[in-house]
């Protein structure tokens, strides 16, 4: 009877201690499974965090989180995150993969270490990181590349006019926004016989297209053998029509705007005559000042094709 009551007695036991083991699951249960994150932005630029959380176990488990260097304010001070869907960061994780996503924000260049660590009954079951790389204000480097195709009929010569702009850089992430203006003149007379003005959005080290629609031209002059067609060419708005032997030039220009210009106080204090108080976001990592970027104000590129060429 007594080895009975022993042998009931462990059984009693290893059930208690699976039934705590499944229902309060260790550390071991939980995980970070990945960490994605944009690897450059702006300064001032908002990006994303996103943060998967692996449940091992068979029941939901709470957890809390905590993230450093999600956001850098100007005096170069990181704040922990703490997902704002749930009090004090805490979390129910749901068994198989769970996704939450986090702001980050950076008002101080350098790269970024975004470390994410991850607790369950006040204690660090796992850590993981990331680095955000935020890049200096810098000028693109623009040029303009314009092309056309000519296709000739019995009745016509139809010259179908291509154009794009191009950014030399090749690191960055958020894009330019570019205003262009397409001209088409009369040679002989200099009428402007179309023209139009469109913002093109360019990315570090892109190539955006200059026509408003995938594959069409931006730009389409017709001249005609003996009299000019009832064609309307749409959607293509830069349309020219004129008779063969005429001479038509196709000009662009493209306009960048510096989107900093406005942040350099240096220039304020000085034509008032008091000094210039650096703002914290021209810090870099070393603790070192630099001065806002030199930039021009406005850079503009130009091209223009002759039709017919030649």
């Amino acid at each position: 009877m007594k080895k009975e009551f022993t042998i009931f007695a462990v059984v009693a036991v290893m059930i208690a201690a699976i039934g705590i083991f499944y229902y309060y699951p260790t550390g071991d249960d939980v995980r970070i499974a990945k960490l994605d994150a944009p690897q450059y932005l702006e300064l001032k630029e908002s990006g994303e965090l996103t943060v998967t959380l692996r449940n091992n176990a068979l029941t939901p488990v709470n957890v809390s989180i905590d993230i450093e260097n999600a956001f850098i304010n100007e005096n170069r001070t990181s704040s922990s995150y703490i997902n704002s869907k749930s009090p004090y960061g805490k979390l129910t994780l749901l068994p198989g993969n769970n996704t939450e996503h986090f702001f980050l924000g950076y008002l101080v260049t350098g790269t970024h270490n975004v470390k994410v660590k991850v607790y369950q009954n006040g204690q660090v079951i796992d850590t993981s990181s990331i680095n955000v790389t935020v890049l200096v204000p810098q000028r693109p480097e623009l040029s303009l590349q314009l092309a056309y195709r000519k296709e000739t009929t019995v009745d016509y010569d139809i010259y179908k006019i291509y154009g794009y702009i191009i950014d030399g850089k090749t690191i960055g992430s958020k894009h330019y926004d570019v205003p262009v203006q397409i001209t088409i003149i009369d040679d002989e007379t200099g009428n402007v016989i179309s023209n139009d003005t469109k913002t093109c959005y360019v990315r570090p080290g892109g190539i955006a297209t200059l026509s408003n629609w995938k594959g069409k031209p931006m730009a389409v002059i017709e001249l005609a053998h003996n009299k000019p067609s009832n064609e309307t060419y749409l959607p293509v708005q830069n349309v020219a029509k004129g008779m063969s032997g005429d001479i038509y030039r196709v000009k662009v220009t493209a306009t960048w705007y510096d989107p900093w210009y406005s942040e350099r106080y240096d220039q304020w204090y000085e034509l008032n005559g008091r000094t210039y108080k650096k703002y914290g976001y021209w810090y870099n990592m070393s603790g070192k000042w630099y001065d806002p970027p030199q930039f021009d104000q406005m850079i503009m590129v130009n091209d223009e094709l002759v039709i017919p060429y030649g």
